[in-house]
């Protein structure tokens, strides 16, 4: 199954915007994403059309894919 770690955070206009890292380390604890999450918002390097997508950090969570395909064409 492919994993992937999903860090969801608030905007300035009080969305949520989500990073998604595939194939992440899975030890990754939760003062760590939090911290990465942290620096991600200090760093404030990133701005869409005026909206700063990442303000706040709301959680950090693991999720799990199965992907069964039933028909594929080559």
């Amino acid at each position: 199954m492919a994993k992937t770690l999903e860090l969801k955070f608030g905007t300035s206009i009080n969305k949520t915007k989500t990073i998604s890292v595939k194939d992440p380390l899975l030890d990754v604890t939760s003062e760590a994403a939090q911290k990465a999450m942290a620096e991600i918002i200090r760093l404030n390097m990133f701005d869409i059309e005026g909206v700063n997508p990442y303000t706040t950090s709301l959680s950090a969570r693991y999720v799990e894919r199965l992907v069964t395909d039933i028909f594929e064409t080559e």
